[in-house]
């Protein structure tokens, strides 16, 4: 027997919101889809279809459902058109999307004025694109809107840290926390700035908020890893340690509630995948030259390997521009094998194949438009995602001439440094010291490939060499490179350039060595980082 019948008199909408109160959802859909050919108000329809998907968590098919609601006529009907853009917004940036998240909330936003939740999504998202005088917008209005509102002195904070002034960032924490005592983030980035005594009321405060388990969960990651910095500057090197542990335990189950995990046989048949594809044979024909005067240098390795140091010191020279950390290469990249897939393309990539060599002059006709669109139009144009080692064969065959840079720095203190970054609920791999070993292991595999097959002017620049010699060091770079030596290139910290990075700090102060051994100070915690090795 049926122990929540539904009332006989409900019409199939209200019955399809009688089945979802009860959490009968797969009832509730078939009961919406026959609303719908009976000729339902669509946009109620899809609003109830978006709020069954987010109850299953089921994102896509929740944006899928708000975009046909928002598509019906949302703004004519009662349901309220802001929130659902909102909605769309958030779900958009959380898959990844920064550009789509950015179109939505401007939709939330310019429908609702006043919408708190769509102008700080706006904002958000601006940051993500690196669109920082749209981020600078948006913080003013979020300033004049709501001046109450912890998250406007936080993003006010971000853009002030990103430009390089301290002072007033850290007074936009401050003001943050005296809003929002447990706001994890601001803590964090209040302590990055300047680590207090342990006995600080700033370490107090992190200790309870980590300590809270009815806290969210990235407040209580922010609040270990300040904890760790504050005990580290104190030279208290085992708590320090707990505390990086813990942060680092909350964010990988903070990314299993998101199904994010890492899967290493997953990571091995990708990066195998990738040394299948691009052979030797994929480099003996070389596309035409560009026809305009462009030349990218790509800066790759792992992240803390030194790629911001290399891009700060060669973005210093009169004749480069830098682009910082954009996914145009990624994107140019996923285009061109899905355009090869649907080309019928498979096996190793051969530009001595017309169809190859079509879509490789797509794909670079793609990049360079987006570095246009970009406002990027020097001669030479630095594009620094640590993450492109994974594509450097295909940023070859894009650019025959580009020079890539790889970072290099010690294993053992490139993965310490990844696991006691703050990358929040990021990357998985970089919060267990296991997974971290592994995944050094296949970046390592792969680019004693890509030194084997990839022609010149393939650079490895050496993190240690580069800060205890730097003055020889850079001289080479740039020769290397193709670039006349410039002074400058030796005082990149006096730029005022913005940064995003984590290593906006560092790249600020004149070249030093502290860095270096940072991470013997917990060798006797590491352990499987401690057997890593440099090639």
């Amino acid at each position: 027997m049926n122990a929540n019948p539904v009332p006989p008199d409900f019409d199939l909408l209200s019955r399809a919101q009688f089945l979802h109160n009860k959490n009968k959802y797969a009832e509730a859909e078939e009961v919406l889809a026959g609303a719908l050919a009976a000729g339902a108000e669509p946009v109620a329809v899809y609003s109830l279809l978006a709020d069954i998907q987010r109850a299953l968590d089921r994102p896509t098919r929740e944006a899928h459902a708000l975009e046909k609601a928002l598509a019906a006529g949302a703004s004519a009907s009662a349901d309220n058109p802001a929130l659902l853009w909102t909605r769309l917004g958030a779900i958009r940036a959380s898959q990844g999307d920064p550009a789509s998240a950015v179109a939505a909330y401007e939709q939330a936003v310019r429908t609702e004025p006043d919408n708190l939740a769509g102008w700080y999504g706006l904002v958000q998202a601006k940051l993500a694109l690196q669109d920082l005088e749209g981020t600078r917008s948006g913080v003013e209005v979020l300033q004049r809107r709501f001046p109450e509102f912890a998250q406007t002195h936080l993003l006010a904070g971000h853009l002030h840290k990103i430009f390089g002034d301290t002072a007033r960032a850290q007074d936009c924490y401050r003001r943050a926390l005296e809003r929002e005592p447990n706001l994890g983030e601001a803590l964090y980035n209040l302590v990055e700035m300047a680590p207090p005594e342990p006995d600080d009321s700033i370490a107090e405060r992190a200790a309870e908020i980590l300590s809270c388990d009815e806290l969210p969960a990235p407040d209580r990651i922010n609040a270990g890893f300040a904890l760790a910095r504050i005990l580290d500057r104190a030279d208290q090197h085992g708590e320090a340690f707990e505390h990086a542990r813990c942060a680092n335990k909350l964010a990988c189950d903070e990314l299993s509630t998101r199904h994010i995990e890492y899967v290493p046989t997953r990571v091995e048949q990708q990066f195998m995948r990738t040394i299948t594809e691009f052979p030797a044979h994929s480099f003996h024909v070389a596309l035409e030259p560009l026809p305009i005067e462009l030349t990218p240098v790509f800066v790759i390795g792992l992240p803390r390997s030194g790629t911001t140091l290399v891009e700060q010191i060669v973005a210093n020279h009169g004749d480069v521009q830098t682009g910082g950390e954009r996914v145009f290469a990624r994107r140019s990249e996923r285009h061109f094998r899905e355009s090869r897939e649907a080309a019928g393309r498979t096996g190793p990539i051969d530009p001595a194949n017309n169809i190859d060599s079509e879509l490789l002059e797509a794909a670079r006709e793609r990049y360079v438009e987006d570095l246009f669109e970009s406002g990027l139009d020097a001669s030479w144009i630095i594009d620094k995602l640590p993450a492109n080692f994974e594509i450097a064969g295909f940023l070859r065959l894009m650019f025959p001439d580009a020079p890539l840079i790889h970072s290099v720095r010690d294993p053992r203190a490139t993965c310490f440094s990844l696991y006691w970054s703050n990358f929040g609920a990021h990357e998985p791999w970089c919060h267990d010291l296991g997974h971290l070993a592994h995944y050094y292991g296949q970046y390592r595999r792969l680019m004693t490939h890509w030194r084997s097959v990839i022609p010149g002017p393939f650079i490895e620049l050496v993190y240690e060499d580069l800060v205890r010699d730097p003055e020889e060091q850079i001289a080479a770079l740039l020769r290397m490179v193709g670039l006349s030596f410039d002074p400058a290139c030796a005082e990149f910290y006096r730029h005022k350039r913005p940064i995003l990075t984590a290593s906006h700090a560092q790249v600020r102060r004149p070249m030093n060595t502290s860095a270096i051994d940072h991470w013997r100070h917990y060798a006797e915690w590491l352990g499987p980082l401690r057997d890593l090795q440099s090639d």
